[in-house]
């Protein structure tokens, strides 16, 4: 076989694959990914809101 048909089949096998994994994810399963995004990013918020900020010197006498 040659090289340019082992890429075809290979390019035709990943959008294949990309295609039915769209098809799988149903609408409710995405809106669990989103929740979960959202979720994730309300943690990172919160734990960016309560760090203490590093102790400012003055340089000035």
């Amino acid at each position: 076989m040659r090289f340019r048909t082992k890429v075809a089949i290979f390019l035709v096998a990943v959008l294949l694959t990309l295609v039915g994994f769209n098809l799988m994810a149903t609408p409710p399963a995405l809106d669990l990914l989103k929740g979960g995004k959202a979720a994730g990013n309300e943690v990172v918020a919160d734990s960016l809101a309560n760090a203490e900020t590093a102790p400012h010197y003055s340089t000035s006498l």
